[in-house]
């Protein structure tokens, strides 16, 4: 058997006939742990190069488990020296190919603090895509896994005399709800009483779906928030598909507001999604999306005061708290010193630790720029899609690798220019910026917003 294993190769896509045999032999499960098994010797052994098989047999028979495994090892390679064998993690999670798999390759492609690995996530998300005829953006809305759950984003536990109700909470916690309506963080343990088969099968399954749950939530919520932030906008059609419909996704539409918009990007009406999956305007009333054309997540700055004050009662009163903010989020604007100049500077004299700031810039969605002379990169850009501009922060100076003891830095100034910038070049010269006042308000408050929880992190 290990003989044949050790035939695998990556590029014929195929197992040996021998392995074939021994894997439809076996149950999923056993098939599963014994490539897991075989992996972690690998490693054990020092991840020879000859036998890397072993990782590829996981891309086989590995399922949305094995993905969630691998990819904490995947993230954390390049940090040992390791960038080829993450690359190979990343072949291997798109050799699984389930929902889970190719999600956790866009999480990479969103964020790690690896370019290289991030770069090469980017590649096979855009390759994926471009296979599929869509969007990077398109193809993150349908590789949502439903994590078990059923049409009303919910699954019952069955452990033959008791039964528990999954449960997601606001801050995107999966907790289970018992017979009596209250909340636990885990099933207890099958006793006696309960059904010998029934009960254990059930406790496995919460196992791998909270997990899952945990892992998924919390990637979807950063993604609905830069959705809101950059204005993304879905048709009537998606958007009942991808958040109304998806068991998952479902859980976190129902916390947020929504809005719809007419031909010209024009917000008409304000909605929310109700536990019957209806939609709701701010006096509860059933309202329908028959008059608009797209939908996106409402951003506090589109809002009169009076109806902001009105959806902060009714999600009040309905307990209803997102998975970031969103009504109650900070908003900014110009100085008037700022509004006819093309340079935002007023956080020149802050100084800012090279490890927080790399790290803020990176959290907040900021894509690093091209190493320079000796390695040091001198800006982060942000693109801003539907309104066809990038956000550019120029700082002094901090080089790839170790930072401990670099130089504290100061945000020199912050600019924008009119089309989606990807750095791909030596010392851009950025002689396109548009002036201040030509940058929607939504745009300019979400960069000051970063700007100023960045300069937070200053001495």
């Amino acid at each position: 058997l290990l003989i044949a294993l050790n035939q695998i190769k990556k590029a014929d896509n195929q197992l040996h006939p021998l392995v074939v045999q021994v894997g439809n032999h076996a149950t999923p499960e056993s098939r599963i742990e014994f490539a897991w098994v075989l992996f972690q010797l690998w490693l054990k052994a020092g991840a020879p190069s000859k036998e890397k098989w072993a990782m590829f047999l996981l891309g086989f028979w590995g399922n949305d488990d094995i993905a969630l495994r691998l990819t904490p090892l995947i993230r954390k390679w390049p940090g040992e020296s390791q960038h080829a064998r993450a690359v190979l993690g990343l072949g291997v999670l798109e050799q699984i190919g389930t929902d889970t798999a190719l999600m956790q390759i866009n999480g990479i492609a969103q964020k790690v603090k690896y370019k290289a690995l991030k770069k090469r996530a980017q590649e096979a998300i855009q390759a994926i895509a471009k296979a599929q005829d869509m969007t990077a953006d398109e193809l993150a809305d349908r590789i949502v896994p439903d994590c078990g759950l059923d049409e009303r984003g919910q699954t019952i536990f069955d452990y033959g005399r008791r039964q528990f109700t999954f449960v997601l909470t606001p801050d995107m916690k999966p907790m289970v709800r018992d017979e009596a309506g209250k909340l636990r963080a885990n099933l207890p343990k099958p006793g006696k009483l309960d059904d010998a088969e029934l009960a254990p099968t059930a406790n496995q399954t919460w196992k791998v779906i909270k997990k899952q749950v945990r892992d998924v939530a919390k990637t979807q919520a950063i993604r609905l928030e830069q959705a809101m932030v950059t204005q993304r906008r879905w048709s009537v059609r998606d958007f009942e598909r991808f958040f109304v419909t998806h068991p998952l996704m479902i859980n976190l539409t129902r916390l947020l507001l929504w809005g719809g918009y007419d031909p010209n990007g024009q917000l008409t009406q304000t909605f929310r999604v109700t536990d019957e999956r209806d939609y709701a305007n701010v006096d509860d009333d059933e309202v329908g999306l028959d008059n608009i054309v797209q939908v996106g997540i409402v951003h506090p700055l589109e809002l009169d005061e009076p109806t902001a004050v009105g959806w902060g009662e009714m999600l009040s009163d309905y307990a209803l708290v997102p998975p970031f903010p969103q009504l109650g989020r900070e908003t900014y604007a110009l100085s008037p010193e700022e509004v006819g100049q093309t340079d935002i500077t007023r956080f020149a004299d802050s100084k800012i630790d090279a490890r927080a700031l790399v790290g803020a810039l990176t959290r907040l969605g900021w894509q690093r720029g091209v190493p320079q002379d000796g390695g040091v990169y001198y800006e982060h850009a942000k693109p801003f899609a539907n309104a066809g501009v990038t956000a550019v922060v120029e700082y002094d100076g901090v080089p790839i690798g170790y930072l401990e003891g670099w130089e504290d830095q100061s945000l020199k100034q912050c600019f924008f220019i009119p089309e989606i910038y990807n750095a791909d070049g030596w010392y851009p010269d950025h002689k396109k910026r548009l002036k201040l006042n030509k940058i929607p308000a939504i745009v300019i408050s979400e960069t000051l917003r970063d700007l100023h929880i960045i300069a937070g992190k200053g001495k």
